[in-house]
């Protein structure tokens, strides 16, 4: 089999830390206020299942018409501002499984919204489960990338948001950043994506007592990398059908359009950590809307060897799960990646002790506008690279009067809140 591309490019990189300074980021004070007076409108709310009332996590919100938009986090919550030269414009609401819910800009403002989302789930008689080949789908959706997906180079603005935490509560780090994103035609997978940093800072919490430092290598670099219609890798590549096995689950809806469910899962006798999880094609145009997967638990006991670039000789490490999300939005006929995370967990004991500690590194990225027009490639030294560590290419306050009066990295603050606080300045950046 060829070489396991995914796994190896998520590497975790444990070391033994030295004393460190505690960082915070409330005594840094706001010299220079901001003169940015774009007007805008302030939409937030909640987003729950009609019927249950619990919320829908990882949803899209976008205004319709053009490419502002975000998601749920992971209590169901979105902020978003609009510029008021779309106050006339239309706010949508969509996720896998519920019907798409449209709300005016107007009937929002200012005001704390519940959004209901409505359930559409389509169940398929076992007659017609039978008649489609998933495999067969799955290659029909790889062929058709060139037709679903740009043949033009892109750049992107996007937000993002890389943690580390260790246990339930403890933040080891939090970094964030405004990335620049040179997304290349979706015609040819050598010609690879380039991101660089335009804007981003850190907050390092450890402590004396702090034994174990944990980074991750190639940070915004690896989210990107996860653009499975870009990068097939070990789950759409011509020869990894071979080392799964599929089942049809029924269709969803999105957005109004009908979407095939793949199950997969990496087969029995296959000996190396592959993955699980559920692929959703767009039933008309099969092309890939979405992707939520997993390392297999049949092989994850092996996962480490992959995952770990390097620890302590006396550390023993179990990954305990790995998790990854990708998902797309339909944009003037073409499917564009809107929005990128991974969740690693493992648990790391020491020889000799006792006790052991889990760890979890969460990074996630949200496309926030998208340029067709005088494209040009991002220069190769200017780009993030695969071995670089992201908190330690950013300052600990890369320019605060980028930043503003938002100066504080909040550790729970969702990457919406976080876009919602400087979104004003995204837009000043993408004009």
């Amino acid at each position: 089999m060829k070489k396991n591309i995914l796994i190896c490019k998520i590497l975790f990189l444990l070391l033994i830390a030295g004393f460190r300074p505690f960082l915070s980021f409330g005594d840094v004070p706001y010299r220079l206020q901001s003169k940015d007076t774009l007007a805008y409108i302030k939409l937030q709310g909640l987003v729950v299942d009609a019927n249950t009332g619990h919320p829908v996590i990882f949803a899209s919100v976008f205004l319709k018409g053009t490419n502002i938009g975000t998601v749920t986090n992971t209590e169901g919550r979105f902020l978003l501002k609009v510029p008021v030269v779309y106050s006339d414009h239309d706010i949508g609401f969509s996720c896998m499984g519920y019907k798409e819910k449209i709300m005016s800009v107007s009937a929002m403002k200012d005001i704390f919204r519940t959004i209901k989302l409505v359930p559409d789930i389509i169940p398929i008689p076992p007659v017609v489960v039978h008649k489609y080949d998933p495999v067969a789908l799955l290659k029909k959706a790889v062929s058709n990338i060139p037709q679903n997906y740009s043949t033009r180079p892109a750049l992107m603005t996007a937000f993002y948001r890389e943690t580390v935490k260790k246990g339930n509560s403890k933040y080891l780090s939090v970094g964030e950043a405004v990335l620049d994103v040179y997304k290349a035609s979706y015609q040819n997978y050598l010609n690879l994506d380039r991101v660089s940093v335009y804007k981003g800072r850190k907050a390092i919490y450890v402590r004396r007592e702090d034994t174990l430092m944990v980074k991750l290598q190639g940070g915004p670099v690896t989210a990107f990398y996860l653009d499975l219609a870009k990068n097939p890798g070990d789950l759409l590549s011509d020869y990894a059908f071979d080392y799964y096995d599929y089942s049809m689950g029924g269709e969803v809806k999105i957005d109004g359009r009908e979407m095939f469910v793949i199950h997969f899962d990496q087969k029995d006798t296959v000996s190396i950590p592959l993955y699980r999880g559920t692929i959703y094609l767009d039933a008309k145009t099969l092309a890939i809307a979405q992707a939520e997967y997993e390392i297999s638990p049949k092989q994850i006991n092996k996962a480490a060897r992959y995952l770990i670039l390097k620890k302590p000789a006396s550390l023993r490490v179990n990954v305990l799960s790995a998790a990854y999300l990708v998902k797309y939005r339909l944009l003037d006929g073409k499917w564009v990646l809107n929005y990128v995370r991974l969740e690693n967990r493992f648990q790391t004991k020491w020889k000799k002790k006792l006790f052991r500690s889990t760890y979890t590194i969460l990074s996630e990225a949200a496309v926030t506008d998208i340029n067709y027009e005088n494209v040009k490639k991002l220069k190769y030294r200017e780009s993030f690279k695969w071995n670089q560590i992201f908190t330690e290419q950013v300052s600990a306050l890369e320019d605060p009067e980028f930043w503003g009066p938002n100066n504080v990295i909040q550790p729970e603050e969702s990457i919406q809140e976080a876009i919602h606080k400087i979104s004003r300045k995204l837009k000043r950046h993408q004009h």
